[in-house]
């Protein structure tokens, strides 16, 4: 029995919510209420939001004034959503070369709340928020959060890789407030070994967290050495809540047997936080459409429901600092569907992850770098890790971490998987490596090409 979750519920998070004035819960009722509230009024929510982020990034920022004034866009003239296609993309050399000038001068640098991205495909972006904004994302984790059944008060555990979001407790303080406050059992799985898994079993088998929030390899990692390992007394979640990698069919397979819950993916950033989140209907992806603008685009222009494309994201709250029509570099789609759990958020789906996972063929489709990551992995005898490099439309290097069992019939099967697909034309090399090291941010990178996907698709 957890006997500390009463006393957070009902003590501890009011007073810490008092002591720091917050206002989560506030927006946290907004939130709840949008997620039911018909289409066409969370359409026109996120018009009404959209036009006053608009006007006040003009007013009070000189790179969306001189932004908006080379495309010869005026704010006021909005009237659908869909007319901030004439606002110029947004990109991540953008913001690190304009930062200052993108910061909104009518508010105090001192009130801002300063952040940054892990960096995983480059150097780490810093960037700011609104403390308003930053409760604002707060009242959306949670409203997400419970869709898993993971409560505020409750324990959970954060099987996380990025060192900067696992400051592990020092003072008697901290640790008070992580007991109390925060109640996460953290698992820093930055560097991962068997003698690690061991430990994170052990470590979630005395705690009992009532929800894992993972990366996605991560915590099909620990899942697969239970399972390899043939152990049966060990900690089983009510659910496991993905986020940060790519989750394949094959990971949320083994993760719900191992675990015996359902895994609920999600997709967010370090820039936006949550942006789209699995129900219990686990039949796509609900977008935070009341905080958030998502659009999936190729060329600069809109894709149709089901079509795939580059996602691009307007923060709806973010006075502090504005992200318009933000290109994430990951891929993704809209769905034209309405979910049975009864909520109205529109849907999307992430394919494949970032642009970087995607790996062409030379008949010129492409290739989820993830997929076939796990494919490997998976299906091909004695392959530990595996990471694909593409160089070129026809070159694909194999980095392959690999133990005793690795032998020709996985050279073979190699060849087959390659052949069928990436097809006859792709020149392949197999690498041996010890292992493949997580990048700076904790995550793993499934694959790396040097390839534009998007000029390939079809």
């Amino acid at each position: 029995m957890d006997l500390i979750r009463p006393i957070s519920r009902y003590l501890i998070i009011p007073l810490m919510r008092l002591k720091n004035r917050s206002t989560d819960y506030k927006y946290l009722d907004e939130a709840e209420r949008a997620q039911y509230m018909p289409p066409e009024a969370i359409t026109a929510l996120q018009l009404k939001r959209l036009k006053a982020m608009l006007s006040h990034a003009r007013a009070n920022c000189p790179y969306y004034a001189r932004k908006f004034a080379e495309a010869g866009f005026d704010p006021e003239q909005v009237t659908t959503l869909e007319d901030i296609r004439r606002v110029p993309i947004l990109t991540k050399a953008d913001i690190q070369q304009n930062r200052d000038d993108m910061l909104a001068t009518n508010i105090p640098r001192e009130e801002l709340v300063a952040n940054q991205t892990g960096g995983s495909t480059g150097a780490p972006l810093r960037f700011f928020m609104s403390e308003d904004s930053v409760y604002r994302r707060i009242a959306n984790t949670i409203r997400h959060d419970r869709w898993a059944g993971l409560e505020p008060y409750d324990k959970g555990a954060a099987i996380w890789g990025h060192r900067r979001d696992l400051n592990t407790p020092r003072s008697f303080m901290d640790k008070l407030r992580e007991t109390f406050f925060s109640r996460r059992v953290i698992l820093d799985t930055s560097h991962i070994t068997d003698a690690k898994l061991a430990e994170f079993v052990e470590r979630l088998n005395r705690e009992k967290p009532s929800t894992y929030v993972a990366y996605a390899n991560a915590v099909y990692l620990i899942a697969r050495y239970i399972h390899q390992a043939g152990l049966t007394d060990y900690h089983r979640p009510k659910s496991v809540v993905t986020s940060a990698e790519v989750l394949t069919d094959e990971q949320r397979e083994v993760i719900e047997e191992v675990f015996g819950c359902p895994v609920f993916n999600r997709y967010g950033c370090r820039e936006f936080s949550v942006i789209a989140s699995e129900c219990e209907a686990h039949s796509g992806l609900h977008i935070a459409a009341d905080t958030l603008y998502v659009e999936i685009v190729r060329d600069n222009q809109p894709c149709q429901p089901g079509e795939l494309g580059q996602i691009v994201v307007t923060d709806l709250h973010n006075v502090g600092m504005p992200f318009i029509r933000y290109r994430i570099e990951d891929m993704g789609m809209l769905l034209d569907q309405t979910c049975s759990c009864g909520r109205t958020l529109p849907m999307m789906d992430i394919v494949g992850g970032r642009v970087t996972d995607f790996l062409v063929t030379p008949e010129g489709s492409v290739v989820s770098g993830a997929a076939m990551t796990i494919y490997f992995i998976a299906r091909v005898p004695g392959i530990t890790q595996a990471q694909l490099v593409q160089t070129a439309v026809d070159r694909l290097t194999l980095r392959l971490a690999v133990d005793e069992a690795f032998g020709q019939e996985s050279k073979q099967m190699i060849e087959d998987s390659v052949r069928q697909f990436f097809g006859p034309d792709m020149h392949y090399e197999i690498e041996q490596v010890d292992s493949i090291p997580v990048e700076a941010s904790g995550k793993y990178r499934f694959s790396i090409s040097e390839i534009d996907p998007v000029a390939h698709l079809k």
